[in-house]
């Protein structure tokens, strides 16, 4: 009797269940692009007035369900496609299955190369853009891409830091501007790195691709990082719109100002801009003050023509304007840089059922870069000033061409980089007081580079493709050597064939979980510094360095396995990569030389190494299952060593973890935001460049973008929150005291972005 009560029970149970799940209805269905009829990977579907949400899949499909029944508005957004709306009646344990279609915006860009949900798309790619930048207020662009997933950067002072992804840096990542421009520093200590020439207010995105294997872009050993300039808006017909920013930081006393305008119609468009940065020394967690102050003026133009909607040529022109720049890690400031960017482009698109799109891209950017030692130690003993210039030229044409199903790009880029210069020393002190003696620093060398390349994309039995290929012919010399250098090669001209390969493959093996496999056999031929740079400390150690003509080129062999799934509420992204770099551009002491400059151990000459060798991984989670909160988590490490000694590599980031929790209040219109790192100990140090131990720290930033006035945008908040005295692994150490560079203290921050004409 017991059992049939129970059996009764759990009956009526199942009954009432399956009653009620009735009741509640399920909109569900698939994303596509309008024009090709592929899925759109992640694209955000929104109940509009609710909480209720998804994004799509790998198949482009889509899921909400337990609904209530009545009307319910979806709403479907892409990045670059219109938003589009459908009102969905839904009764009572109804199920809606609905297919929608996302049409491409109409304007294009010359300066984008990262595409999202493209068939065949497997590079391991990223950006961060819009009110990403805006809201963070970031001083300097080094500093802002460490926001991206195992990329830090090199710190000397409070501005100009260099970018670092996967361990690699400086020539063996691919930085431009613009999808090709290419700018060239002219210090020789990089004070004046390629992102430095781009100003925050002026950016639109940062798009990077990690890994040598987006050979279409230029040789590539490590990486492309693309700064994106804000592009004209278009307009049917003639208007004029523009935003005032103005912005302050507490610790630093810093202050900022730009005024950007945009207007045009069908036929015509500009975007023109203009501002300045006056930044002072700031005081570290425990109160000390480190000379780290800075002052920046830029302007830029962007002018278009548009004959029709497949067809635009664009003019642009930039020029930036740094003073006193201060670098407390380095044995000199920069007093002066001036640089100059021209650049013209024509795209193309829809010519025929067989060209897609014809790229034609034209640029020319100069650096002029002033440094002293007015306000070091050694200026009681030596007054020096380094005068020095840079010219770069470059031009890039390309062509897609539909064959089928598959995607065929084809194409060439060059780039010409020229620099010359001398350093200045008076002798103040010793026997050779009253001297004056002039170097040449780069020895009026110059490298061309002529580059081929393909890529080729299809799609065969659900498995995605990709295959890359570039040839490239490089050539350098320097036209006026010092004699002490030429003296120790037979020659200093050097020509270099380089052939690079990649390929990717990944396949959704479910409707969650997809998986890539990329590999690439990379080449970068070395640049003037490691050739010819001329008695000169430029690197993480105390040694005067010498280039070496003879140098063979860098390969990277690589592989990297990716895992994308959306599970646990969000989607998940981890990526396990191994890189085999052979004849690794390095450096070793030539005792049998005397070094020129004062207080230095002696003479580096740079030279190749065997082999070394980096892996690491990436682990990521961002949180879908809520509109209005979520959070966002990412694990990272690179590990690299010397595959001949098993020293670990110098200037490598440790072990991080980094957290973000948002709130969105008031239908978004208010966020405020909590980021967490946790940075591990680095122990695993290279003895031989100087490299110490660095202790882990635990950083906590705050901010609130507030987009809830009509006419105004405001970001406020807080760095180094808990006020931690601290400073990163690849922060430099001050020559003369073996200090190192500490990060700011805790600082305030207010950014006013007011809308004009709109």
């Amino acid at each position: 009797m017991r059992i049939k009560f129970l059996a009764l029970i759990a009956l009526i149970f199942t009954i009432s269940q399956s009653y009620f799940a009735q009741e509640k209805g399920l909109i569900r269905g698939f994303v596509y692009d309008s024009k090709a009829k592929y899925p759109l990977v992640n694209a955000n579907v929104w109940l509009e007035g609710t909480n209720r949400g998804d994004v799509t899949d790998f198949k482009g499909y889509f899921e909400i369900k337990n609904l209530e029944p009545g009307n319910y508005t979806v709403s479907v957004s892409y990045v670059g496609y219109k938003r589009a709306k459908e009102v969905v009646s839904l009764g009572l344990g109804e199920v809606k299955t609905l297919e929608i279609y996302l049409e491409e915006l109409p304007y294009f860009s010359v300066e984008e190369i990262v595409v999202f949900g493209k068939p065949a798309e497997v590079y391991n790619q990223a950006e961060i853009g819009g009110r990403e930048i805006t809201k963070k207020a970031p001083r300097d662009l080094g500093e802002f891409v460490k926001n991206f997933s195992n990329v830090s950067a090199v710190k000397k002072g409070g501005y100009a830091l260099d970018p670092v992804v996967r361990g690699l840096k400086f020539d063996q990542l691919n930085v431009q501007i613009d999808n090709g421009i290419k700018i060239e520093p002219a210090c020789p200590i990089r004070m004046d790195p390629p992102a430095s020439h781009v100003q925050a207010e002026d950016l639109e995105k940062v798009e990077i691709l990690k890994g040598p294997y987006a050979l279409r872009y230029g040789p590539n050993l490590g990486g492309v990082l693309n700064f994106v300039l804000i592009k004209p808006k278009r307009f049917d017909k003639f208007s004029v719109g523009g935003k005032l920013e103005t912005g302050y930081e507490s610790n630093w006393n810093g202050k900022v100002a730009k005024l950007t305008l945009s207007g045009g119609q069908r036929l015509f468009d500009f975007a023109v801009s203009g501002g300045m940065k006056d930044y002072g020394n700031y005081k570290d967690g425990s109160g000390n003050q480190v000379q780290a102050g800075f002052n920046i003026k830029d302007w830029s133009g962007k002018f278009g023509f548009n004959p029709g909607d497949n067809h635009r040529l664009q003019v642009s022109v930039r020029g930036i304007y740094a003073r006193n720049v201060f670098f407390p890690a380095l044995l000199m400031d920069e007093r002066r840089s001036d640089s100059r960017i021209i650049s013209a482009d024509y795209v193309s698109k829809n010519l025929s059922s067989l060209i897609n799109a014809i790229n034609l891209k034209a640029y020319y950017s100069k650096v002029h870069h002033i440094m002293d030692n007015e306000f070091k130690p050694t200026r009681m003993m030596v007054e020096a000033v380094t005068d020095v210039n840079t010219l770069t030229q470059g031009a890039r044409a390309e062509v897609g061409l539909i064959l089928g199903k598959s995607v065929v790009y084809l194409g060439f880029d060059y780039s010409k980089v020229e620099k010359d210069g001398f350093r200045t020393r008076k002798m103040l002190t010793g026997p050779m007081a009253g001297k004056t003696f002039k170097d040449t620093v780069w020895q009026n060398s110059y490298i061309s580079n002529l580059g081929v390349f393909s890529e080729y994309r299809t799609g065969v039995y659900d498995f995605n493709l990709i295959f890359s290929a570039r040839y490239d012919l490089n050539y350098a010399d320097a036209r006026t050597p010092a004699s002490s250098f030429a003296g120790l090669f037979s020659s200093l001209s050097s020509k270099h064939y380089s052939f690079s390969v990649s390929a990717g493959i990944d396949k959704a093996v479910t409707s969650n979980v997809k998986l890539s496999v990329l590999l690439a056999s990379s080449k970068r031929s070395p640049n003037i510094s490691e050739r010819y740079i001329n008695f000169l400390p430029i690197g993480l150690d105390n040694y005067d360095y010498i280039g070496n003509p003879l140098l063979k080129p860098e390969t990277n062999n690589s592989i990297d396995l990716i895992l994308n799934s959306k599970m646990l509420g969000g989607v998940v992204k981890g990526d396990v990569f191994y890189y085999y770099v052979k004849n690794f551009i390095s450096a070793k002491v030539r005792p049998d030389l005397m070094p020129k400059n004062m207080g230095v151990l002696g003479v580096k000459q740079f030279i190749n190494i065997e082999s070394a060798r980096l892996w690491g991984f990436e682990i990521g989670y961002t949180s879908t299952f809520s509109r209005d909160y979520g959070f966002s988590l990412n694990i990272f490490r690179t590990k690299a060593w010397n595959a001949v000694t098993d020293e670990p590599l110098p200037e490598i980031p440790p072990l991080e973890a980094r957290t973000t929790i948002y709130y969105n209040l008031f239908g978004g219109k208010v966020v405020p935001e909590l980021t967490v790192r946790a940075v591990a100990r680095k122990s695993d140090v290279s003895t031989s460049y100087g490299e110490t131990q660095t202790p882990g720290f635990v950083l906590v930033n705050f901010v609130m973008s507030i987009d809830y006035f009509k006419f105004v945008d405001i970001s406020l908040g807080v760095n180094n929150l808990l006020n931690k005295t601290y400073y990163e692994h690849l922060n430099r150490r001050i020559r003369t005291t073996g200090v190192p560079v500490y990060e700011p203290g805790r600082s305030f921050f207010v950014n006013l972005a007011i809308k004009l004409g709109e």
